[in-house]
């Protein structure tokens, strides 16, 4: 696993865990957010080695 997807990965997890203790929609908003950024990047990345 490389950076990125660790990253996604811990996200990920953070997001469950938001979820499961009910916090507010901000801060799901806001992890879901930054995972979005995470998953970006890695098609970025992945799409630049190809070529």
């Amino acid at each position: 696993m490389n950076i990125i997807e660790d990253k996604i990965e811990t996200a990920r997890k953070a997001l469950h865990n938001a979820l499961k203790r009910k916090d507010n929609e901000e801060k799901i908003l806001e992890i879901s957010r930054e995972m979005d950024k995470y998953i970006i990047e890695y098609y970025k990345e992945d799409k630049s080695q190809k070529y």
